[in-house]
């Protein structure tokens, strides 16, 4: 009797398994990948996007080592970090790389682990090295690292924001952006590239600027769909175009003033206006548009949108005003107008030919050009005062004066007063500025 009740206990258990059984499997069996398969639980993370394979690329060997550690994860990864900062103090840079690799194993889908170790290999690693060509190969590094990240995350667009800053600020304003520019297009290392760039960082040959606003549009793709948390909206949905004006500003930098460069403020002008301009941006009065003025197109367009959302049009105008003022966009539509019109590239050339004549020993030379580009700037800011504002325009015509009495000390003169009314008075306004530029030159022209 009782070997009769053991065996109908045991039946029991084991149909009693069986049905518990049903609603695990019906619940957690695991997608195929294709739409509608898999258990409950696996439809629910596809349409949430919260399972593995809808974050990006998945790797087996992550997964394999969170199931080995269980719940010591979060132990494992502080030591870690610590081991990172240790090795970078010591400067053991392979180390350094293989724990970040390894910390990632155990982190794939924590953004900070991308965006502070792709920054900290293309900014700090990057500067312990005394050679611009190593230096060069860590901020690659760091890029690379960055691309890897964006695979293994496809839902931040923080991150592909982050590699367009890379490709764009790291490349082409570093103090080595000259180096740096030059090896974007023929890498160092030429007998692995073949005299080429690395198809990693620029497939396509392009300029740093050109990519990095490919990568910026990138990001903008994915902000529709995922809310980024880096920065105002509106600032973050700018960078592209921001990307362009860098290009062909750094066109001019480097002495080019011919039509590809005009042509290149001209697009920046053009996507500026007609893409992110018309793009709607969300006040606490509603939706409004940056490209606006006082004119009866405009008007017609803020009484539209204020009507839409029930304020008045001067709610509208206020907040059209104060996002303007925040994104600086009527500078920047000032200042691609201005670099089209032939008294600013002929200012930007002369002082341009006076920094070339300098470095050549031309002192006379160097003269009559920085004065002539002086004056030519001046009656730029003359007619385009708001660009007295902006960093780089401050830059140039500070460095302008800088170098023409610079040359006056050559002669064992003093300097004479600053004979161009706006110019002067951009000096005696950024006088903060000056020690900084003033270093600067002491490391590009060797200036006592």
């Amino acid at each position: 009797m009782n070997k009769l009740s053991s065996k109908h206990r045991k039946l029991a258990y084991v149909i009693a398994i069986i049905i518990l059984l049903i609603p695990v499997i019906w619940l957690g069996m695991p997608s195929t990948g294709e739409e509608g398969s898999g258990g409950e639980l696996a439809q629910l993370r596809v349409k949430y996007e919260l399972g593995e394979s809808t974050l990006g690329d998945v790797d087996p060997s992550s997964a394999s080592m969170n199931f080995v550690l269980l719940g010591l994860r979060g132990i494992a990864t502080n030591l870690l970090w610590m081991d990172a900062k240790d090795y970078q103090e010591r400067k053991q840079w392979a180390k350094l790389r293989s724990t970040v690799d390894s910390i990632i194993l155990l982190q794939p889908h924590y953004m900070k682990v991308w965006d502070f170790q792709g920054w900290n290999l293309a900014y700090n690693v990057s500067a312990e090295w005394d050679a611009v060509e190593d230096r060069y190969f860590w901020v690659k590094e760091g890029i690379k690292f960055l691309n890897e990240g964006v695979s293994r995350n496809e839902r931040y667009p923080e991150l592909d924001w982050k590699i367009g800053n890379l490709h764009g600020q790291k490349v082409g304003r570093s103090d080595e952006w000259k180096q740096f520019r030059r090896f974007y297009k023929v890498d160092p290392d030429t007998d692995r590239y073949e005299g080429g760039p690395d198809p990693e960082i620029n497939p396509e040959r392009l300029d740093n600027y050109q990519v990095a606003k490919q990568k910026y549009l990138i990001a903008n793709e994915k902000e529709l769909k995922h809310k980024q948390h880096l920065q105002m909206r509106m600032l973050f949905r700018a960078a592209p175009w921001h990307a362009q004006f860098d290009f062909a500003n750094a066109m001019q930098r480097e002495g080019k003033f011919g039509p590809e460069r005009t042509a290149a403020w001209a697009q920046g002008k053009k996507e500026w206006t007609t893409i992110f301009g018309r793009e709607e941006f969300i006040t606490p009065k509603g939706a409004i548009l940056l490209e606006w003025s006082n004119n009866e197109k405009s008007l017609e367009e803020m009484i539209a949108l204020a009507k839409r959302d029930n304020v008045t049009v001067e709610d509208k105008k206020h907040w059209a005003s104060r996002y303007q003022d925040t994104s600086n966009y009527r500078f920047w539509r000032t200042r691609a107008s201005s670099e089209s019109e032939q008294q600013t590239i002929d200012a930007h050339e002369a002082i341009y030919d006076g920094e070339v004549a300098l470095t050549e020993g031309d002192f006379v030379t160097a003269e009559k050009e920085l004065e002539k580009g002086m004056k030519l700037y001046s009656s730029v800011l003359e007619k385009y005062p708001s660009l007295m504002a902006e960093d780089l325009a401050i830059e140039e015509g500070l460095k302008a004066v800088l170098l023409w009495r610079y040359l006056y000390d050559l002669k064992g003169q003093p300097a004479p007063e600053i004979p161009y009314y706006y110019l002067k008075q951009l000096w005696m306004k950024e006088q903060g500025r000056i020690p900084g530029l003033q270093e600067d030159l002491r490391r590009d022209f060797g200036i006592q």
